[in-house]
């Protein structure tokens, strides 16, 4: 039976967004599974009576429907429909679904926070910096490879997205680039629609092809390819993209010719994007200069046209800044009001929902999508400390004195080295445990052992990436060789990020059915693993090589390039 939840039993929360197609509410005391806060999309009244009702029916219970990997593969990748809401009536007057991960929002200075939209990323650097976003070509590659791999994923299950366009798929940078899709009322389920097939103004199909095939969805994958690269909302000039790869620049030819029979389908793309990442040089991370004055001629995201006829696309929902959720009960829910926060601490607290987030990683049972209520949050990792904070961190060893030097120069490097030390020491058994979760999947050790291993992974890339993120709040500037030891430590510390994050992938597909006759073969998940994991013990050598003789110079550990 569709799960379904009565209009009038609802908690509506903030209004996260208004548009053509209705209303996104939160909804506070619910989640899907346990895990994932949940929102509503309630139609306007247009729209529900255009909806086809069995169609999103079919769309609620496809999740339960599946394997569980399978099921907890696609609500980590899409705000797929959870639950229809129904009023008194009997009509269906909307749906549930997952809220937006934090790690797939923006939250530049100027404008706010808003969601991190494709649009973002199609305009020129000038742009770019405005929007305080960085990203490099290597990471634009990530992001195509991950949006193939779940294109192909979807074609596989049956479902095309229709309306592939840079406001329905999201971004996220950092540790490991990746996408999450929304707006997925409107796919296509095995050949039925619950909304009527639209395109985003700009991202149309040639003349005269149908909606919502699988060569729609390659058309469109092409043209964000050559437009990612063109940095342009409109482009198509392959040039950009070809510089970046011949072989990839070749795919997006093919992929945006007129006959849909001839373009490659996205699951072509993966080895030559893996390819294309492996070539990719990335620079060394720089810390961020003063922002540029805001260029009034820089572009902005395109807008749907206001003389359109058809309702809006789904409207992009803001969340406003986090804050702590009240405990609540199913029924009926119990309403707490938050606790105050204190001065100061807004940003810490966002820097510990947006890496919860990333943590998201537990064995769900997909039986039945089960909305419950839950407690407060509970998450317990790091909030971004200042430079003071982690020099405090530390201790400072008897009769440690530190390179010669004025005694507002000791001071500063030696609080320098205290911080960096502490650094190191959040990071202390990691590799221990990355290292048995490894051998646990290398060695196919039951189901939950593997799904262990892969959370185990996956936390570990979180917490490396949240410790890069600290490296530019230590001034390391009065250290010797500061500057040398802050690009080997992030750069060894992003290489085993990549390498968990692939190991990760790696033990899905075990938990998936890889395992055969009690060994885990190596894929090439595996293999990029081993290289990124290669990479970072280079940059750990460097780092050590440069890291030691300041540590004794102030009296502070010493340390092996295994155990960083």
């Amino acid at each position: 039976m569709t799960a379904s939840v009565p209009l009038e039993g609802l908690v509506k929360g903030d209004l996260l967004g208004k548009g053509g197609q209705g209303t996104v509410w939160a909804v506070p005391g619910r989640r899907i599974n346990g895990e994932w806060p949940v929102a509503f999309k309630e139609y306007a009244p247009e729209l529900r009576r255009e909806l086809n009702g069995p169609a999103l029916d079919a769309l609620v219970d496809f999740v339960p429907a599946q394997p569980a990997p399978v099921g907890r593969w696609l609500c980590e990748r899409t705000a797929w429909p959870a639950a229809v809401v129904a009023g008194q009536d009997g009509a269906r007057r909307g749906f549930l679904m997952r809220l937006v991960p934090e790690d797939f929002f923006i939250d530049p200075d100027a404008t706010g926070r808003k969601l991190a939209g494709f649009e973002f990323l199609l305009n020129h650097d000038a742009f770019l910096r405005r929007m305080e976003i960085t990203v490099t070509d290597r990471q634009r590659l990530l992001l195509l490879l991950d949006l193939a791999r779940t294109l192909e994923r979807l074609h596989g299950l049956a479902i095309v997205v229709g309306d592939l366009s840079p406001k329905n798929v999201l971004f996220r940078l950092g540790a490991e680039p990746g996408c999450f899709l929304i707006d997925c009322d409107a796919m296509r389920l095995a050949g039925r629609d619950a909304l009527a097939q639209r395109d985003t103004p700009g991202w149309e199909l040639p003349p005269g092809e149908a909606p919502a095939t699988r060569g729609g969805d390659a058309h469109k994958f092409g043209l964000l390819a050559v437009r990612l690269f063109d940095q342009s909302q409109d482009g198509r000039d392959v040039g950009a993209l070809a510089r970046a790869s011949a072989e990839l620049g070749a795919l997006a030819e093919a992929g945006l010719r007129a006959d849909p029979g001839g373009r490659p389908a996205p699951g072509a793309w993966v080895e030559p994007l893996r390819r294309a990442v492996r070539a990719a040089v990335t620079p060394a991370s720089k810390p961020a200069g003063p922002k540029p004055p805001p260029s009034p001629a820089a572009p902005k995201p395109a807008a749907p046209s206001p003389a359109a006829p058809k309702p809006a696309p789904n409207p992009p929902y803001q969340v406003p800044n986090p804050r702590p959720t009240p405990p609540v009960q199913l029924t009926p829910p119990v309403h707490r009001p938050p606790s105050p926060v204190p001065p100061g601490r807004g940003r810490a607290r966002k820097a510990r929902r947006r890496l919860a987030g990333l943590l998201l990683v537990a064995a769900l049972g997909y039986g039945a999508t089960q909305l419950v209520g839950t407690g407060p949050d509970g998450a317990g990792s790091h909030g971004s400390a200042t430079r003071s904070q982690s020099a405090a961190g530390g201790t400072e060893a008897p009769g440690a004195g530190g390179p010669g030097g004025s005694g507002d120069d000791q001071a500063g490097a030696r609080a320098a080295a205290v911080a960096l030390d502490g650094l190191l020491g959040r990071n202390d058994g990691t590799r221990g445990e990355v290292s048995s979760a490894v051998n646990a999947v290398s060695s196919c050790s039951g189901r939950s052992g593997v799904l262990a291993a892969a959370a185990t992974l996956r936390k570990a890339a979180a917490d490396r990436a949240a410790l890069v993120g600290r490296i530019d709040g230590v001034d390391l500037s009065r250290l010797p060789a500061g500057q040398a030891l802050a690009t080997a430590l992030r750069d060894s510390w992003n290489a085993s990020a990549r390498a968990d994050l692939a190991f990760a992938r790696w033990a899905d597909q075990a938990a998936s059915g890889g395992c055969d006759g009690g060994a885990m073969e190596q894929t090439s998940d595996w293999d990029e693993g081993l290289s990124a994991s290669q990479a970072a013990t280079r940059a750990k050598q460097e780092f050590v090589r440069a890291w030691n003789p300041v540590a004794q110079s102030f009296g502070l550990s010493a340390r092996v390039a295994d155990a960083i």
